[in-house]
């Protein structure tokens, strides 16, 4: 826990976070056509791996009752 909040709080927050990210480099190759393909897909995955992590914990927290 860090500053008293479980890490699958944080973890959904950087997940969040990362989403926004990839939409608006999606947004900005799609609309602006500007050349941030490979940022897009890049953060794509980090967006995929943060929200996997972040059900994991999930999981752990409601169904098993373990707060990391």
């Amino acid at each position: 826990m860090i500053l008293n909040m479980p890490l699958a709080v944080w973890f959904g927050i950087l997940t969040f976070i990362s989403l926004f990210t990839t939409v608006s480099l999606g947004v900005a190759t799609h609309v602006f056509k500007k050349n941030v393909f490979k940022f897009h897909i890049f953060f794509a995955f980090i967006t995929a791996t943060l929200a996997l992590i972040h059900l994991t914990l999930v999981i752990l927290w409601l169904y098993f009752g373990i707060v990391v």
